[in-house]
């Protein structure tokens, strides 16, 4: 993978953990809990945990979709697969 794209998803997970901080912040009114937050509640240690992945993932989905759309621009090569395959379980049963 080009070096580019592996430093986005560096930026990509410092930038999603900063907006989820931030959004927690604002709203909740306190630092987000962690799992060893004692006076935090199940649920809403579950949530914080919830909602930080899926930030963070569609932002490093984000960055490393515009970087690999930047480097087939520059190139005109794309860096990763070009279609995806069937699941290998679903191959294995003939489906």
């Amino acid at each position: 993978m080009p070096i580019g794209i592996l430093l986005g998803s560096v930026l990509a997970k410092r930038v999603g953990e900063s907006t989820f901080i931030d959004g927690w912040e604002r709203t909740r009114g306190s630092e987000p809990p962690t799992a060893t937050t004692e006076l935090a509640s199940w649920p809403e240690v579950i949530a914080a945990a919830a909602i930080k992945g899926s930030i963070i993932a569609v932002t490093t989905a984000t960055f490393t979709r515009a970087g690999a759309s930047g480097f087939r621009y520059i190139t005109g090569f794309w860096p990763g697969e070009q279609k995806r395959e069937p699941a290998a379980r679903l191959q294995a049963r003939g489906d």
